[in-house]
């Protein structure tokens, strides 16, 4: 399992072509609409727990030596976080009622239900801005961010159901609060290992769970890395916005910031990857249309690039050296791209500027020739 997602997916991300190519509108018609693509992340909840309950079997039942037992929790927690937790995030973002419950059903297996409504509502609106506990600050190493976001999605899950049932007293309160709602179903999942495998299968259940949710953080860390909002000019001061953050109102935090835009997650159009994390690389696309479906998710050259793959890019985010010195001159590159595309006018994120680009080579030679295009436009008119 280790040496599948860290060894031999980022060596074949280094030599398969990347996957650059974008649905075209005909495309894109006909696969929003064949039920095949929402059947495949149906289809592994049930895989998923048929792996983590067999795994749980061998845990329990086998003489193993130290390694292999923790072998077979690592590797399980692996599957659950890199697989598991990712199609319960495509399953989360989709309008029918029977999608979102099965991807909270999966999040119930690895302790992470609250996540959900905070990933929803919470870091969809606070992303790239100081506010939100999922994006990571430059200079700011995995192990200090990985502390920093687990504690804080939890308070931001809180603060948010706190408002939202802030005119709801009783028992009633409590039943309707998804936090209280998302620990119940953890507790009932762990309780059927208990009663499947005994004591040792919960503990099974329970030790491969941080496993699971620190490869979503591992994920959350490298996704918008030292990408940041650039406040609006008549933003309240920040004193007044901590207070918002606080007080779980994240609609006012949102409208202070510009908004959204491809520029503010980082990208990786490496094949085996995107497969296998069903195109979330593609994640400016994501943050810009959230509910789109991961089979009709562009890429655009001019979004922030990743060196290589997810699987590559979190080896290297366990060594903060190795990671700062990859990415830190990215992200000044980065915001030097965005001033000059500020400054020129030039829409980036187009399918001709886009297909220019790739054309050409790189994103500046583009700008530079959209650019003085457009001056000429401007002196003969």
């Amino acid at each position: 399992g280790v040496w599948f997602a860290f060894g031999l997916v980022p060596i074949l991300d280094v030599f398969i072509e990347e996957d650059s190519a974008n649905p075209s509108k005909a495309q894109y018609s006909r696969l929003t609409q064949e039920f095949k693509w929402r059947l495949i992340p149906a289809l592994w909840v049930p895989t998923q727990y048929a792996i983590c309950w067999y795994a749980a079997y061998v845990y329990s039942t086998s003489e193993l030596k130290i390694y292999e037992y923790v072998g077979i929790v690592v590797s399980v927690g692996i599957l659950s976080g890199a697989i598991g937790i990712n199609v319960a995030h495509e399953l989360i973002h989709k309008p029918s009622s029977w999608e979102r419950f099965l991807g909270r059903l999966l999040l119930a297996g690895v302790w992470y239900g609250h996540w959900a409504n905070e990933h929803l509502y919470g870091h969809h609106r606070l992303v790239s801005t100081p506010y939100d506990p999922a994006t990571s600050k430059l200079g700011e190493n995995f192990y200090q961010f990985w502390f920093r976001s687990v504690t804080g999605t939890w308070a931001s899950a809180r603060a948010m159901e706190a408002r939202r049932l802030r005119n709801t007293q009783g028992i009633e309160r409590v039943l309707s609060d998804a936090v209280f709602q998302s620990v119940l179903s953890s507790l009932a999942v762990a309780y059927v290992f208990y009663l499947t495998l005994g004591n040792s299968g919960l503990v099974f259940f329970f030790l491969q769970a941080p496993v699971a949710f620190s490869m979503l953080e591992a994920v959350n860390y490298i996704e918008h890395y030292g990408l940041y909002r650039k406040p609006r000019a008549n933003a309240p001061a920040q004193s007044v916005l901590k207070k918002a953050h606080d007080e779980g109102n994240y609609a006012m935090i949102d409208g202070a910031y510009e908004t959204v835009s491809p520029f503010h997650s980082w990208n990786a159009q490496h094949t085996v990857t995107n497969y296998l994390l069903l195109k979330l690389q593609r994640h400016s696309d994501h943050h810009a249309n959230a509910s789109r479906r991961y089979q009709v998710l562009r890429t655009f050259l001019a979004s922030p690039q990743l060196p290589t793959g997810y699987s590559g890019c979190i080896l290297m985010a366990l060594i903060p050296p190795v990671w700062f010195y990859m990415m830190d001159h990215r992200v000044r590159g980065c915001h030097e791209r965005i001033a000059l595309v500020e400054k020129s006018g030039v829409n980036v994120f187009s399918e001709e500027f886009d297909a220019e680009a790739r054309r050409l080579g790189s994103v500046e030679s583009a700008l530079a020739m959209m650019t003085k295009q457009q001056q000429q436009q401007q002196q003969r008119q």
